[in-house]
């Protein structure tokens, strides 16, 4: 009985391997999401509480103008993350994107394998079940003789 040796494994290890980069890949592409929501959300809470200081208590026009522009800057920066965080989330898609191709090409190969083991076991069957035919048969001859 021999070995079964699917002759693609190197492949099927190399894909593995691809596979797992872009799951890492994805991991730190959802931290940097993390990280930039973590981010807006520190800039619109610096953004609220200017507008909530804005409001509560009278400001000359100096403080008001100065106020008013350090809004500007922080809609702005808001702006910048949330185009940023659009542009990683679509990268992120991308990469998901990519896992899957992955995923059903190691299937194939998963597919493939089986099919050839199967095939394999059949053989493997069919060359002991010859030899047993043929032990019979020198035993039922030597036994006659």
């Amino acid at each position: 009985m021999g070995k079964f040796k699917f002759r693609f494994d190197s492949i099927i290890r190399i894909k593995e391997i691809l596979e797992k980069r872009i799951q890492e890949e994805i991991a730190v592409i959802d931290r940097e999401i993390v990280d930039l929501k973590n981010q807006l959300k520190i800039i619109f809470d610096e953004r609220m509480r200017i507008q909530k200081n804005m409001l509560e208590r009278p400001l000359k026009a100096v403080e008001f103008q100065s106020a008013k522009m350090y809004d500007s800057i922080l809609e702005k920066q808001i702006q910048a993350v949330q185009k940023k965080i659009k542009l990683v989330v679509k990268k992120r898609q991308e990469k998901q994107n990519e896992l899957v191709e992955k995923r059903k090409e190691q299937k194939v190969f998963e597919t493939l394998k089986e099919n050839q083991l199967q095939e394999f076991n059949i053989e493997d069957r069919r060359m002991e079940l010859k030899e047993t035919n043929e032990i019979g048969i020198r035993n039922y001859h030597g036994h006659q003789e």
